[in-house]
């Protein structure tokens, strides 16, 4: 444990692992704002800190071995700087990167006609550190996945509108150039749709959506992912409308809206989507894990609101966000949940605990 001479110390339970990083880093962070519960960050991993008592007494005295080899019969006095029953214990956590995309959103680029010279709400680096219970390389991890990308010293997203209509250029121009969506030129298409939207905003959406096959001298090349461009336009059409929509119907426009050689599959629409196959028609509706409560107990009450009975293969996608190191699923579902076995499909299904 770390420990303080001082009678104000706090003592800390550390692991062999976590001790030799601080060790190595001589570094770590709190933090958390005064209404959440703190985390320690290091460089690259995040940790709960709870509180803990005990009924011993634990004493803190300067000087002490812990070297067995030099036990010895002589009785010594030893000053005991303070004694403490309570310690704080560390546990790895998800990095809580909930307020991220919200903050970003706050400065989200929406074209250069709308920017401004002032800071307004654009963050730094080191603003995102400050808000942010994440380590660094978590919150870059996270800024990556969000498509987020530095501009003159801020990261900055692109709003979700301005986004929709850039990568919807891109695949028109695709299919005036005749372009094959497995072999992009970037540069040319930057150049050609320069007029329409900033370069930089072309370049990100088509290395967003996809990833690079090759390169020359003069040229570099795109392979748009199909599971992406797919789960893309898929989100679109739900989102649009706050309403069910006929499955066959929803998967037909769907299709139209993919470049020839793409395939939508409801596979694409894992954590987007919630389908209801008891009804005639089938039904499908918006339901993105994204805009879903964080706290685990107000994550199902929301579900169990929306549909009673969630099967295993269904109710997944809404929860593995919420895992944590050392964390399972099933661990979350037998903590929150009920399980039966459904009379028609004989599949287990489950249900709040609180229901009657």
């Amino acid at each position: 444990a770390v420990v303080s001479t001082q009678s104000t110390g706090r003592l800390i339970e550390l692991s062999p692992e976590l001790l030799n990083t601080l060790k190595e880093e001589k570094t770590f962070v709190l933090r958390g704002d005064p209404a959440e519960e703190a985390v320690l960050c290091t460089s690259d991993k995040t940790y709960s800190v709870r509180e803990c008592t005990t009924s011993n007494s634990l004493l803190l005295t300067p000087h002490l071995s812990s070297d067995t080899d030099s036990v010895s019969d002589v009785i010594s006095t030893r000053r005991v700087a303070s004694t403490n029953f309570v310690y704080y214990e560390l546990k790895p956590c998800r990095a809580k990167l909930d307020k991220m995309r919200e903050i970003l959103s706050r400065s989200a680029f929406s074209g250069e006609e709308n920017e401004t010279e002032d800071k307004g709400n654009k963050v730094t680096i080191t603003d995102l550190l400050g808000a942010i219970q994440a380590s660094e390389d978590e919150l870059k991890k996270g800024l990556d996945e969000l498509g987020a990308i530095e501009m003159n010293g801020y990261w900055r997203i692109i709003e979700h509108e301005y986004k929709t209509s850039a990568v919807s250029r891109i695949l028109s121009l695709l299919e005036e150039m005749t372009w094959s969506w497995e072999k992009v030129p970037l540069i040319e298409s930057c150049h050609t749709l320069a007029e329409l939207q900033p370069r930089f905003v072309t370049e990100l959406c088509l290395r967003l959506y996809g990833n690079q096959v090759s390169e020359t001298e003069e040229e570099v090349f795109i392979k748009l992912c199909e599971d992406k461009i797919c789960r893309f336009y898929g989100q679109y059409i739900l989102s649009s409308s706050a309403g069910k929509f006929n499955l066959t119907e929803f998967l037909a426009v769907w299709q139209d809206f993919l470049p020839d050689g793409m395939t939508a599959d409801l596979k694409h629409l894992r954590g987007l989507a919630l389908l209801n196959k008891s009804s005639d028609p089938h039904t499908i509706l918006y339901l993105a894990v994204s805009d879903l409560p964080v706290e685990p107990a107000r994550r199902f009450a929301y579900l169990f609101s929306r549909q009673e009975k969630w099967a295993h293969d269904d109710v997944i996608p809404y929860l593995e966000d919420l895992i944590g190191p050392g964390q399972t699923v099933n661990a979350l579902l037998l903590k929150h949940c009920r399980s039966t076995t459904d009379p028609k499909t004989k599949q287990k299904v489950y249900n709040s605990k609180s229901r009657n």
